[in-house]
């Protein structure tokens, strides 16, 4: 039921604000919409606003539309009364602005998206360098354990999600990625890089895991650590000389030196600090001892940015996941990345289970990824796509003919064929994968 629930809400949402830019810009033009359906196939409810457009609830919501009147080639010409609110009769221009629409509302909620994602904050881990698996094109390169990634060609980097999209861009590419670590810079060579994988795990290929750094998230009043005077947020780095490079580390060290003095070295808004922590004896109902320090730790750092600060942020963030999803479509287009990779509904509605189970923020971030996806998708000038409809539009605009009716009918013919191929393909991967899995 959660990933039944999270897809359906997922797509009703990603839906309906694609086919409001539709119906919004259609009401601007002057042009009368008919139909505002969320869903396709026989209605489950519906009501008529005082313009008669009717507003509708299908039993599939797999998609959805608006229908314009004298949208459909095939449907009987606009009485001469009803011209001035016609598709098929408005200006080149509002054609292509109602078709243009669509996409342009699917990005704009992407960008509110990452943009509340921002002003709520997210947890991120630092991209510091945990292990660097044997025989690795990462240890061949002489990448070490420990080091914080900077810049991935040229790309600023602040966690390992930003690593990971950095090497995603390089999928099927051939040439070298530019690692620039704050110990020095490595180059790894790649050819076609995992244009045979089917959903690369990058970051293992390149033979990299994160360092799972633990800052302190609570100090307790009065303990030991209060008193050496460690402070929320600090990252301890070492202990007695001795590096740290997880949590359990910093644990057993602690545990097993009780009443003992230890030298703690924190890293505290980029400086490095010393302190002098001796643990406090504690002792079980069993008679067993062991320290505690009175500390507890918080996986990876929270980022949050002000609500004036996030709209540049989010702009930014989400030009990338656009120029990373058009990218993405023409190397499955060029074969430079595996066409498996091409999902459907059931890989959808697995993806947006995941993320709901995790949390909301994850959920929210599907969902931006998932409509930006759909806007740029719409405006391929693929015939039966909005984008289509914007190449009809540009075309009567520089002719200021419209496309001759035959050819229109032609073009969605094939249009039809493109689509309903893709979606055919998409479920036959989904399928797949479930079965293999």
């Amino acid at each position: 039921m959660t990933y039944l629930i999270a897809f359906l809400v997922a797509i009703l949402i990603l839906v309906f604000f694609h086919e409001l830019g539709h119906f919004l810009a259609a009401r601007w033009s002057g042009v009368r919409v008919l139909t505002f359906s969320i869903g396709f196939g026989p209605k489950l409810c519906s009501f008529k606003d005082k313009l008669g457009t009717e507003y509708q609830l299908a039993l599939f919501p797999i998609g959805g539309y608006v229908r314009m009147l004298g949208e459909d080639p095939l449907a009987q010409e606009p009485l001469p009364g009803e011209r001035e609110q016609s598709f098929s009769f408005a200006k080149p221009s509002h054609k292509i602005i109602i078709a243009a629409a669509g996409p342009a509302a699917s990005l704009l909620l992407g960008y509110l998206l990452v943009y509340t994602i921002l002003i709520t904050g997210t947890r991120e881990l630092e991209p510091f360098i945990g292990e660097v698996v044997a025989d690795s094109p990462a240890e061949l390169a002489g990448i070490q354990s420990g080091e914080e990634v900077l810049r991935v060609d040229g790309q600023e980097i602040e966690s390992w999600q930003d690593v990971n999209l950095a090497f995603v861009e390089r999928l099927g590419e051939t040439g070298a990625i530019s690692i620039e670590t704050d110990q020095r810079e490595y180059q790894i060579q790649i050819s076609s890089w995992l244009s045979d994988q089917v959903e690369p795990d990058v970051v293992q290929a390149i033979g990299l895991e994160p360092q799972i750094r633990a800052h302190l998230s609570q100090i307790v009043p009065g303990s030991a650590a209060d008193k050496a005077g460690f402070r929320v947020g600090d990252y301890i780095s070492e202990i007695d000389g001795r590096s740290m490079d997880s949590w359990q580390d910093i644990v057993e060290n602690i545990r097993n030196s009780a009443q003992q003095r230890l030298v703690v070295k924190v890293e505290r808004d980029g400086k490095s600090v010393s302190l002098a922590l001796t643990p406090d004896l504690i002792t079980n109902d069993d008679g067993t001892t062991f320290g505690r320090a009175g500390f507890l730790p918080q996986v990876g750092r929270t980022v949050r940015y002000g609500m004036l600060e996030a709209i540049p942020r989010a702009f930014d963030d989400t030009l990338g996941y656009i120029v990373l999803t058009a990218d993405s479509i023409a190397k499955i287009v060029t074969g430079d990345v595996h066409s498996a990779n091409i999902g459907g509904p059931i890989r959808i509605a697995e993806f947006a289970g995941d993320m709901a189970e995790v949390g909301l923020r994850p959920y929210l971030m599907l969902l931006a990824l998932l409509t930006i996806a759909l806007g740029i998708i719409n405006l391929l000038p693929i015939p039966m796509l909005d984008g289509g409809h914007v190449v009809y539009g540009v075309i009567e605009l520089i002719t200021s003919k419209p496309v001759p009716m035959n050819i229109q009918l032609i073009a969605m013919r094939v249009g039809l064929f493109i689509v309903g191929g893709i979606m055919i393909f998409a479920l036959y991967n989904d399928v797949s994968r479930l079965v293999a899995s």
